[in-house]
């Protein structure tokens, strides 16, 4: 997993930024989803891969997962919502997507089963008794499944979440990946597609769409290689959230100095440090070149800049011995 892929982790499991990325996806901005209504669920998912003669249970992991739980027209609603971050192309991402949905679902199938060894009792005709253990009583063809005919499943609704500068050139569906003959074939062949969150990919109307600083985050994501530093000094000195500002500092590798001040980061302001650190240090480099001894160095620079000494001796390039 690459740098922006712990720090986009890291990022978006806090529900307030969670709930934002799937308003966006799910309903084009409108605060629907709420962080309070989110709750962190175990994103290990086991498996047993086909070819597996030893039939060892392998462990999946996916990269975040949470439950919304809500009120909707005086009904509870429950969906399982989970996130795949990627700083790359996954030419597989269909798939993989297909499985961990599928996982979730057996689970949840697995779950409901053990549910039926101990449930209390209800009914007398809808139980029986196995060597003390209370169990639901299931219809022959209940028993096949161990669901009963009525039981629902939760829906699951994976994002991928993309942080790359390069557009998404990958399969978006499962038929992206299939050499299908005809289109006959076709209709009986399900397909399943990705929910893709794609900076790169948005206007700049999208970005508008976003309630958090998750929008400003987008919006340098997609601007990382070419124009990052005149996104971040529009926001004319307005101070960003400290978890956003550390964020794109690491994932984007904007190299940026700041404290976490009351208020959140004025990212404008460590811009400006670093373009001045970065005149300096070209300075300095272009003096000691000329063979400047370091005193004429620190004499010039604390003059022209209005720095410290022990500023400029940070920034000085030890001489070869």
């Amino acid at each position: 997993m690459g740098a922006i892929d712990i720090e986009g982790k890291q990022y978006l499991s806090n529900p307030i930024f969670f709930a934002d990325a799937f308003n966006f996806l799910l309903y084009d901005g409108e605060q629907v989803i709420k962080p309070e209504e989110l709750k962190e669920l175990d994103t290990t998912e086991m498996t047993v891969p086909y070819g597996n003669k030893a039939r060892v249970p392998v462990q999946k992991y996916r990269d975040l997962l949470k439950m919304w739980n809500a009120m909707m027209d005086d009904n509870a609603i429950y969906v399982i919502l989970g996130a795949e971050l990627q700083d790359k192309v996954h030419y597989g991402m269909p798939v993989k997507d297909g499985l961990y949905d599928m996982l979730g679902y057996s689970k949840q199938i697995a779950e409901i089963k053990r549910s039926y060894n101990s449930k209390e009792v209800t009914h007398e005709n809808e139980i029986i008794v196995d060597n003390g253990i209370l169990k639901i009583k299931l219809t022959n063809d209940e028993f096949l499944s161990g669901l009963r005919k009525d039981d629902k499943l939760i829906p699951i609704i994976t994002a991928v979440v993309y942080f790359g500068d390069e557009p998404w050139d990958g399969p978006k569906s499962l038929y992206d990946m299939l050499n299908i003959p005809n289109e006959v074939m076709k209709r009986f062949i399900p397909n399943y597609w990705i929910n893709l969150i794609s900076p790169v990919e948005m206007d700049e109307n999208d970005f508008k769409k976003f309630h958090t600083s998750l929008g400003f985050a987008m919006k340098v994501i997609k601007h990382q290689s070419d124009d990052a530093d005149r996104v971040i000094m529009a926001t004319n000195h307005r101070k960003i959230d400290s978890e956003t500002a550390m964020f794109l500092n690491r994932a984007v590798n904007l190299k940026l100095e700041f404290e976490d001040e009351q208020g959140g980061v004025d990212m404008c302001l460590a811009m400006e440090k670093k373009e001045k650190k970065d005149k300096i240090t070209g300075v300095i480099q272009g003096m000691q070149l000329m063979g400047a001894s370091d005193n004429d160095i620190i004499n010039k620079i604390t003059e022209v800049f209005h720095v410290t000494r022990e500023y400029v001796l940070a920034l000085l390039i030890p001489k070869q011995v």
